[in-house]
């Protein structure tokens, strides 16, 4: 009887390790899922953080004409456009 009890504590113990180095793994992959997470979020951040940036510079129509006159020729009506080289 005290054989039985042993080897049922043994493999308890020995089932209750295997799970705890299961969970050890697993707490390891959600750590560097986490970390991958809080990453893109920095990135993401940092992204909207930009295009607010130009939201409000290009809510003037002055830096919106500016930026259509640099990038693309445009000219307002009764301007002329002189281009050096």
């Amino acid at each position: 009887m005290r054989l039985f009890i042993w080897a049922a504590a043994i493999l308890f113990v020995g089932f209750l390790s295997l799970q705890l180095v299961r969970l050890y793994g697993h707490n390891n992959e959600l750590d560097a899922k986490a970390n991958l997470l809080g990453n893109e979020i920095q990135v993401l951040d940092d992204e909207n953080t930009t295009l607010e940036s130009d939201i409000h510079y290009f809510a003037e129509s002055e830096n919106l004409a500016k930026e259509l006159k640099a990038k693309f020729d445009y000219k307002r009506p009764g301007e002329k456009l002189i281009k050096i080289q």
